[in-house]
């Protein structure tokens, strides 16, 4: 099997979120959106580089020197981006090409897309979806694989009706993308260099070029401004609280409480509404907790029960009764 590389392309500005935060650093359930698509790359593999830009020192401080970084200087496209990195990549190989604010692609998805790339020169990520205004469509050939890749701007009427979409993910032969890459053009609305058109010269030339289609469309879709930002939230808190219901956690009402990742929570135990479990959070077996209860970092030991309270970095011990309206800090 070709050794298996990967791009994270996180050098955009995120001008659609209106901070001076990095789009890529804003924080879902307790970790950083870019950290969410680096672990699920890391399960494939650990020849990671990540393209940075707009505040790449920040980007850089914030994650650490466990990850390689790349800098595109100037933001001229996702084409761009991949010809930097380029130079830190090996001439053969298999390239997945990813984009720093999928935090919802976890690791069996780009598994997919990998095994779809094996004896073709590119695999697509696509997506079905209610909507495809604002995003690049897919046009397949009447073998069923990708013929091009057409941006919204650049669509035709009839174009635009494909609601097959591009969530800018891809995986590519590494020996074959070096030889097409340097093609590319800005003859589009954007002036840019379009990563997807490789796509479409490299079917253009007889090479294999296969799509993806995620049985869940939202898990490809980019985070671009505050409101996908917290329907992203949305869904991972409905994956953390379906997780800790299957493992005996009682949840009596999952839209009401709000729980970090790595939060853990034992057997038996109570969440009721109004509760906020925050990153570091370690709960015990046979708990009640809340209603209107916020821990942060806090150890709440077995047949314990905290009610309206606050509770900080601090262990509290097994059985204890804490609250109503105490305020508990180390």
């Amino acid at each position: 099997m070709k050794q298996v590389w990967a791009v994270v392309l996180a050098a955009g500005e995120g001008k659609r979120m209106h901070s001076r935060l990095p789009k890529v650093l804003h924080p879902l359930c307790g970790k950083k959106m870019l950290e969410y698509i680096l672990e699920s790359a890391a399960e494939l593999t650990n020849r990671i580089l990540v393209v940075v830009g707009h505040g790449a020192s920040q980007v850089q401080e914030t994650l650490g020197d466990r990850w390689r970084y790349v800098l595109q200087e100037h933001q001229l496209g996702t084409g761009h981006a991949v010809m930097e990195a380029l130079k830190e990549l090996p001439r053969k190989g298999t390239l997945l090409i990813l984009c720093g604010d999928t935090p919802l692609l976890e690791a069996p998805y780009l598994k997919q897309l990998a095994a779809c790339c094996r004896g073709r020169a590119a695999a697509v990520a696509t997506a079905r979806v209610p909507d495809p205004s604002g995003y690049g469509r897919v046009v397949r050939a009447q073998d069923g694989e990708v013929a091009c890749i057409v941006e919204d701007g650049d669509a035709s009427a009839e174009e635009k009706k494909i609601d097959e979409i591009n969530t800018g993910t891809y995986c590519f032969d590494l020996e074959l993308l070096r030889k097409y890459l340097p093609r590319l053009g800005t003859d589009n609305v954007q002036k840019e260099y379009y990563l997807p058109d490789v796509v479409a010269m490299m079917r253009k030339d007889g090479h294999s070029t296969g799509a993806c289609c995620l049985d869940d469309y939202r898990v490809g879709l980019g985070i671009n401004n505050r409101a996908q930002l917290a329907e992203a939230v949305k869904i991972l808190q409905q994956k953390i609280g379906q997780k800790l219901m299957l493992s005996g956690v009682t949840i009596e009402d999952p839209g009401a409480v709000f729980i970090d990742f790595d939060v853990q929570v034992g057997p038996d135990t109570v969440l009721r509404p109004g509760c906020i479990l925050e990153k570091g959070t370690v709960i015990g077996a046979e708990c009640l907790i809340g209603p209107g209860t916020h821990l942060v970092g806090a150890e709440i030991g077995d047949g314990s029960a905290v009610c309206q309270s606050v509770v900080k970095n601090t262990r509290v011990e097994k059985g204890s009764k804490i609250g109503p309206f105490a305020h508990i800090t180390p």
